[in-house]
């Protein structure tokens, strides 16, 4: 009999998303393949297989009234063919969607109302981020915890330049039009826009503005506008001394000062 990974990988979130609250996995209707929803009273998650590109999503989104889901958010994407697909690919799928929706700042972010426009709320930060880079350099979950043990914190910056940088260059140019480098531009993507202000920094400033032109040239090719709208600024200002606004003096005290004297 076939490895069914629709089945395994259902099993594997119900069991997370039932510790939270939400209720049974439901069939759900969709043009592209098989789906199911994991709804609270106010939100839900949907897996999807998309037959046509082979794909496993983890998908978001708020509720009516009614109960009827509103447009639905990629959260993760994953490749996996449903005919050759077998327990450890399922396994690496699984455990990257129990991270999404087990993070507290996703989890906090997808349990809002919807918030359009300049308004949103931005949750996300740069330890949600580096968590989720694990699924993609597996090899970040030992560097992670030694960062605790040695810091008491991870210092992002620092680890990000010194850990993160490194990896994503070498995918990016060693293997430009891979899955994972795929993935990793979707993340930077997803982050950016959702993320607070010290991630967005993280990103642009610190991991983007650190690749080399070729490596940051496959990036580009897979970045959505509003980031790559970004860095067209930010690379910019890479290797220029940024000086701080000078303080404007104080009239103030000066007055203050003749009067004592």
């Amino acid at each position: 009999m076939a490895f069914n990974g629709f089945d395994y990988i259902q099993n594997i979130l119900e069991q997370e998303l039932s510790q939270q609250g939400f209720q049974e996995p439901q069939p759900l209707e969709a043009e592209e393949g098989r789906a199911v929803m994991f709804a609270t009273d106010d939100v839900a998650y949907s897996i999807l297989y998309d037959q046509k590109k082979k794909s496993f999503i983890l998908r978001s989104t708020t509720l009516d009234g009614d109960g009827k889901p509103g447009d639905w958010r990629q959260l993760s994407t994953w490749l996996y063919d449903s005919l050759e697909g077998e327990k450890g690919d399922a396994d690496s799928i699984a455990n990257d969607f129990i991270e999404v929706v087990r993070g507290p700042k996703r989890m906090a972010m997808v349990q809002q109302r919807k918030k359009q426009g300049r308004g949103e709320e931005r949750n996300v930060d740069p330890i949600f981020f580096l968590n989720r880079l694990v699924n993609l350099f597996p090899e970040l979950r030992e560097e992670l915890n030694e960062e605790r043990i040695v810091y008491g914190q991870v210092r992002f910056v620092t680890f990000t330049k010194h850990k993160v940088v490194p990896k994503a260059e070498d995918l990016l140019k060693t293997y430009p039009d891979s899955e994972p480098a795929e993935r990793l531009c979707a993340l930077l993507d997803d982050m950016y826009k959702n993320g607070d202000l010290d991630l967005r920094s993280l990103v642009t400033s610190v991991l983007l503005n650190g690749l080399s032109r070729e490596a940051f040239a496959g990036a580009e090719q897979k970045m959505g506008d509003e980031l790559k709208k970004v860095c067209k600024f930010s690379r910019k200002l890479i290797g220029k001394n940024i000086k701080p606004e000078k303080k404007k003096k104080q009239k103030g005290k000066k007055v203050e000062a003749r009067l004592s004297s």
